[in-house]
């Protein structure tokens, strides 16, 4: 009885854990979909793409200037800023980040 709910705290802990995770790793793609769009048309229109994307959840201009930020600033060809831009699609679908931390904390939930 005491493992299974040692089991559910740690369940619980590493879906914690995973959210932190995802939200460092947003920040830190939002960054670069800055500048990214910043370095293509300016910084009025990447506040907002960047402000679409948070407020609003249309998550088109934050892989735009994902794209845009792997092929202009480090100078990447199509491939490679493609490839560079698709995990930013998964982190930034709210379904996927929903049922992943569903998944992981629903222990939580059934307190």
């Amino acid at each position: 009885m005491a493992f299974e709910g040692l089991m559910d705290d740690l369940k619980e802990f590493c879906g914690y854990l995973l959210g932190v995770a995802f939200c460092l790793m947003a920040i830190a793609l939002c960054a670069a979909a800055w500048v990214g769009l910043e370095d293509q048309f300016g910084w009025r229109l990447a506040l907002g793409g960047v402000a679409l994307s948070l407020l609003i959840r249309i998550n088109f201009p934050l892989i735009v200037g994902l794209y845009l930020y792997a092929s202009n600033v480090w100078g990447w060809g199509m491939p490679e800023s493609i490839t560079f831009a698709l995990p930013g699609f998964l982190l930034f679908m709210p379904s996927i980040a929903v049922e992943v931390f569903g998944t992981l904390v629903s222990v939580a939930a059934r307190r």
